[in-house]
């Protein structure tokens, strides 16, 4: 099958599978925005007008029929339609995630070079250390340690909140900080792994040896010899990060009081608002997909034998 007919297979099954949550989900949504002091007969008109009462199948035709014409359906909670309020929370997520992908690459590219040419070295042992911590300690675990040092103790940054880069954009800057720094640090580990075992297997190709001895200096084997071959690995887990970033996002965003659409998610929880929730469950999958698309397409045009299988 074709990578876009299996892209657009996965995106019907993730729609199907969210038109599940009303059975899923603990609590009666129309009990939630209706309060405790109303009647059965409220609820049951709520739930009627809201198409709770239809059965799966018929709640999956009428979402696909609503995604495909731009009706997302409209929020529970706020009243607005679903695709306008998670569109007015990309910006802020989206922020988030790029300012967090270059922390990520700025630390882990030149650390798995050198750790991998230095294997069982001092930084080698070092890098592998910090890199297993940072993978067992949870991401929201490292925001709340940067807001205590930096921010409490310290008193450089803002704790928590965000302003709009075109409101202010020092203000913008100051915010994101901790939140970038919490998030990129957590990415940048998995990459350092993914990257040195890479770089590790390319120094030991009959390249590596030829350049080696050609006399080539350690920038030069690392950042044009190695790099390139080794960066196919990188690239694809750097489009499947960029991909399920909104699930790294639903604490750091929580955590730090920013607008986003893991902060939209996790409200959204907690009120049972059922359209918003599909909507943003497809939105983060429909990301997936175009990411991972993406990613394959750079892999292929650094290494063209992934075309055909042979890496």
């Amino acid at each position: 099958m074709p990578r876009a007919g299996r892209s657009l297979l996965v995106l019907i099954v993730v729609s199907a599978l969210t038109c599940q949550l009303a059975a899923l989900l603990p609590g009666d949504p129309a009990f939630v925005i209706l309060g405790d002091e109303s009647t059965e007969a409220q609820r049951e008109a709520l739930r009627h007008t809201l198409g709770l009462d239809q059965n799966a199948f018929v709640r999956f035709v009428n979402f696909m029929g609503g995604v495909v014409t731009g009706d997302w359906g409209t929020s529970f909670a706020s009243g607005r339609p679903v695709l306008v309020e998670i569109l007015s929370r990309v910006p802020a997520t989206a922020e988030l995630v790029i300012l967090s992908q270059v922390v990520a690459l700025a630390v882990a590219v030149p650390l798995a070079l050198h750790s991998a040419r230095n294997v069982g070295g001092k930084l080698d042992r070092l890098v592998s250390t910090g890199t297993f911590l940072l993978l067992a300690v949870p991401s929201f675990v490292v925001g709340i340690i940067t807001i205590q040092f930096f921010a409490v103790q310290l008193g450089w940054l803002p704790a928590s909140g965000y302003t709009a880069f075109v409101d202010d954009p020092l203000e913008n800057i100051s915010h994101m900080v901790l939140p970038v720094l919490t998030l990129g640090l957590a990415e940048g580990a998995v990459y350092v792994r993914a990257l040195r075992g890479s770089a590790i297997e390319a120094l030991r190709s009959p390249y590596a040896y030829a350049s080696i001895v050609r006399g080539a200096s350690d920038p030069q084997l690392l950042w044009w010899r190695i790099l390139r071959p080794s960066s196919s690995t990188l690239l694809a887990l750097i489009g499947v990060s960029l991909g399920v970033a909104l699930g790294g996002t639903l604490l750091v965003e929580s955590l730090f009081a920013i607008p986003g659409l893991g902060r939209l998610t996790v409200s959204s929880l907690g009120v049972r608002d059922l359209p918003m929730i599909q909507g943003v469950v497809l939105f983060a999958a429909t990301t997936v997909v175009i990411f991972g698309i993406l990613a394959d397409i750079a892999v292929s045009r650094i290494d063209p034998r992934s075309k055909h299988g042979l890496v």
